[in-house]
Parts: structure tokens; C-alpha cells; sequence
């Protein structure tokens, strides 16, 4: 179904409530982890004719706007008016804001403009009753009640169908810059970005990788740090200074100005990968404590990948997202043909696990879908599982939500 308005959902949802029929919200279908695959008989409700961007406010910096706009559609919508949502998750070109915010969406340039979840200041939400709920108003603060809109943010469409969002958006940086430093080895990249985000300088975002680049003049594998840096002339040219100051000082090798700058903005574009013909590239993204990344990388790699014929990605196998939600990836290939779906939800459980072990959360940025739900315990306490559920019931009584995705309710 294509509704256009949040009354037409409403509709819609006490439709499906009358007839114990599910809903499967659709945004703009990235799907990564199954989020949005219909179980038999369900209908299938997409956001997409729901496009309309409803107000641009440059005093207050807020946007309000149907859920079905387009990513990349609203930073040229706000183009004109010097105001960006700078939302470049890896599905940039195909994600809607809805389903961004659904996911708690990953901007490479958090460090600056946080992540989508971060700037919702309130939502339209049609709930599992069809009551259409309003969660506040179009304001930057609001201490007089609960913060409704933040218990939507993350949930897949499993509370509620997003309809319309107010949204926190910056200004528009006057210079943008970037920086490449190539270092000798892995543990150096990685100390030099661990102290970069310690000593809290002002940068967009950037990451550390281990990976074969080509663009630096090697077959090789190579050890990188690419950041970049946005927004006054003044202070991005302080900013600049510093960071190529301590990039120098942990050993790494800085290169051009316009190489850097080539490199940071491919990146950015293309940062949930290309596809490829000969094998599957995947990975589980994952929020943990930094210094035990390379020993549950290696905990992987030995106890894991073997076990269902997986293996390490050559074009890049390490990753850690620099800024203030830093985040690790455990990248992997494998035959497509090879591995059924169910072995790759087993494999993807044990790597949760081996995270979890270490304190952190398997599912960093990417939501839990089908693809990591019988998994979705690892990560919390019976407690914390039991009012998950109990909210599950308050927000989607009928159970018709999405229902089989997240967890089991």
C-alpha cells in the first residue's frame, strides 16, 4: 500500500487490526539485515508517496517533513537555504529519513552533525491501535514530559509507522577539508586515532582503516587514518593544523591535499560498499570498547570464520569509525551460494557474542532485522528484555508491527 497521509496509515493499520493482518513498513528498502521482508499475507506499507517536505526553518534550524524523503533529496532541498541534514549513512542515495531514523542511521560525519537519531526533535507516529500519536512540539528542548520520540528512534518500524518528523539541521560549512596520513603499521593508526579522539578536536568524522588502496601506491596492505574536517574558515584551518600535528607525531605519513581530499570524499559515498560478482562481502558493525577490538577481531578470525567458511575481507579488514559514537567493523567474504542464510545468521550470532563477551553490542548501527534477531538476547539483561516487551505491547497491542523482526514478542 502507498498511503500519502498519516490519517490514510491510521486507516490502514485499524484495517489490519480488524483483520489480525501484519504490517511491514517500507522505507527506502537498503534492508541489510531483512528489516523489511513481508511475512506470508502481511501487507506491505511503504512510505514513499509520503515525500512532501513540509517546512524549512533557518531561524531555529529545524526541518519538518514527511517520513518518504528521500536522504540525499533533503540535503538539496536545503542547499539553498545554507542548511545541510548531513545524514551520509552508507544507503545516503536510497534511505528515506523515516527509515533512517527507524535504523538510528550512521552518519560518517557524526562527529560534527551527529547521527539522524540524534537531531529528531519530534515525530508523528501512527501506533499499533491506529491512534495517530504526536510526540511533542516542534521545539529544540522540552523537559515538560517524556522524550516519546527517542523510544521510535531504533525500532524498525516494530512500535510504530513513522509518518512525519521536526528534525535539528546545521549550517552549512564554509570550508570543507581533508586529511590521509599512511602509517607503517596497523597499532600505530591505531593509538594515533584513539589519542585523536581523546583530545576532543573539532573534525566531521573520519575512520582508521587496514586495507589494499591503490589511490596510495601500493598493492599492499596499508594502514590509514582519513578524516574530515568542516566549518568556519578559522577554525577549520586550526583544527587542520592540530590533527596534522598529531597524525605527524604517531608516525603517519600525510599526503596531498587534493589526493586526501579525492579519497575522504569517495569514501563518503561509497562507504557501504560495491557489489561484486565473484563473492558476498559482509560485516558486522559493533560498538565496543576500543582497546579490545584486535584481540576479538583475531577471536573471529580463528574461532569463526573457519567454522562456516567465511574469511577475511583483503580490501579492508579493520575499520574504526574515529569520532563520538566510534564504532569497529569485523568484515568477511564468503560464497553466496555456498552459505544458506540460516548458517550466516548462526555466524553473525557467534561474532554478537564474542562482542558481547567484551562489553559491547553487536548490532552498532544497522538495526537487528530477521538477520540478527535470535541473537538479540546476547546483548541484554532479562530486565532490560522483559520491559522491551512489555513496550512492545503498550505501542503495538495486536502484535501486526513487523512483527518477527527485532525479537519475537
Amino acid at each position: 500500500m502507498l498511503p500519502e497521509s498519516a490519517q490514510e496509515v491510521s486507516e490502514i493499520v485499524k484495517l489490519a487490526v480488524e483483520h489480525s493482518t501484519a504490517i511491514i513498513p517500507r522505507g527506502g528498502g537498503s534492508g541489510q539485515v531483512g528489516g523489511v521482508i513481508p511475512s506470508d499475507g502481511s501487507i506491505v506499507l511503504s512510505t514513499s508517496r509520503m515525500d512532501k517536505i513540509i517546512e524549512v526553518d533557518p531561524v531555529n534550524l529545524t526541518v519538518t517533513t514527511q517520513a518518504g524523503v528521500n536522504l540525499k533529496r533533503m540535503d538539496e532541498v536545503l542547499e539553498p537555504h545554507d542548511l545541510i541534514l548531513a545524514q551520509e549513512q552508507g544507503s545516503y542515495k536510497v534511505a528515506n529519513i523515516g527509515g533512517a531514523v527507524s535504523t538510528n542511521g550512521f552518519s560518517l560525519r557524526h562527529n560534527r552533525y551527529r547521527n539522524i537519531g540524534d537531531n529528531v526533535l519530534s515525530m508523528e507516529v501512527v501506533i499499533g491501535d491506529g491512534r495517530i500519536l504526536r510526540t511533542g512540539r516542534k521545539v529544540c528542548s522540552n523537559s515538560s514530559g517524556y522524550p516519546l520520540h527517542k523510544i521510535f528512534v531504533g525500532a524498525e518500524g516494530t512500535l510504530g509507522i513513522i509518518t512525519e518528523l521536526t528534525l535539528r539541521v546545521m549550517p552549512k560549512p564554509e570550508v570543507e577539508v581533508a586529511l590521509v596520513a599512511a602509517f607503517d603499521s596497523w597499532e600505530d593508526a591505531e593509538r594515533a586515532a584513539i589519542r585523536i579522539m581523546q583530545r576532543g578536536i573539532s573534525y566531521s568524522g573520519g575512520y582508521c582503516t587496514r586495507t589494499v588502496s591503490p589511490e596510495l601506491g601500493t598493492d599492499g596492505m596499508v594502514s590509514v587514518i582519513i578524516l574530515g574536517v568542516e566549518g568556519n574558515r578559522e577554525e577549520v584551518a586550526a583544527s587542520r593544523k592540530l590533527l596534522e600535528l598529531m597524525l605527524e607525531e604517531g608516525g603517519g605519513k600525510l599526503l596531498g591535499e587534493k589526493q586526501s581530499f579525492e579519497i575522504w570524499r569517495q569514501n563518503r559515498s561509497m562507504w557501504c560498499g560495491t557489489a561484486r560478482e565473484d563473492f558476498a562481502i559482509e560485516d558486522l558493525v559493533a560498538a565496543m570498547p576500543l582497546q579490545h577490538y584486535d584481540e576479538a577481531f583475531a577471536r573471529i578470525e580463528r574461532e569463526i570464520f573457519p567454522k562456516y567458511g567465511l574469511r577475511t575481507n583483503d580490501d579492508g579488514n579493520r575499520v574504526i569509525i574515529i569520532g563520538s559514537r566510534p564504532l569497529v567493523a569485523f568484515d568477511f567474504t564468503y560464497d553466496a551460494k555456498k552459505l544458506s542464510l540460516a548458517d550466516k545468521q548462526k555466524a553473525m550470532g557467534e561474532m554478537m557474542r564474542v562482542v558481547a563477551e567484551y562489553g559491547g553490542a553487536g548490532a552498532g548501527c544497522h538495526a537487528i532485522g530477521l538477520l540478527l534477531r535470535d541473537h538479540f538476547g546476547i546483548e541484554h539483561d532479562p530486565v532490560r528484555f522483559a520491559v522491551m516487551r512489555e513496550m512492545k505491547k503498550l505501542f503495538d497491542p495486536h502484535n501486526i508491527l513487523n512483527p518477527g523482526k527485532k525479537f519475537i514478542a
